[in-house]
């Protein structure tokens, strides 16, 4: 893998799709530079590269400025992608907050099944919450406590590179809390896996 492939990957893993990274990747190439420069070396279309561009100036990594009556545009310092990390960090410890209060709400009411929750027991009903988990609309994939959640690394997987087919990327962040034994995964919905991993509880 060349260096330029490595950068390109690492950006991708900080929740930038593939043309915002070729578009900052050339910016910071170029320097100031017209939409039309920079779409060129991108290789994108002008009118792409200019909506990315708004796109990367909302995650302030793009700014406009003006030199001699000319639009340029500008890739930021690469330490703005720090901002990037920083509000997902917040963004993550916002919703584990929230899951936690979730599974308190679960666990005073343990094995009943209430209005927009399912349960799933056993490896056949597992199979089943792997499938809806493939279907997840979203790409991203907070995954809590990894190490407890009860379908095996070949599936998980597997329900990964589903997602990845039908939306094109995938992209999965894991973080361990300490306060409850159970485990999570989040897409568009939430599955909660209680310390004893027979069961499983679907919320949404």
């Amino acid at each position: 893998m060349t260096e330029n492939s490595t950068i390109e990957l690492e950006l991708r893993k900080l929740g930038l799709t593939e043309k915002e990274v070729r578009i900052y990747l050339a910016g910071l190439e170029l320097g100031p530079n017209s939409v039309q420069n920079i779409a060129k070396t991108a290789k994108l279309a002008r009118p792409t590269a200019y909506e990315i561009i708004k796109k990367l100036e909302e995650k302030k990594l793009f700014v406009e400025t003006r030199q001699k009556g000319k639009r340029l545009f500008s890739a930021q310092s690469p330490e703005n992608i720090l901002g990037i990390l920083r509000t997902q960090e917040r963004e993550i410890e916002e919703k584990q907050r929230e899951f936690i209060r979730i599974i308190a709400a679960l666990e005073a009411r343990y094995s009943k099944e209430k209005e927009g929750i399912r349960v799933f027991k056993g490896k056949e009903s597992f199979k089943t919450l792997a499938e809806t988990i493939s279907f997840s609309s979203l790409p991203a994939i907070l995954v809590v406590n990894p190490g407890n959640v009860p379908i095996n690394s070949k599936e998980l997987k597997k329900i990964y590179q589903a997602i990845k087919k039908r939306l094109g990327r995938v992209e999965i962040k894991e973080t361990v809390n300490a306060k409850f034994k159970g485990s999570l995964i989040v897409f568009d919905k939430v599955v909660y896996f209680p310390s004893s991993k027979s069961e499983a509880f679907l919320i949404g």
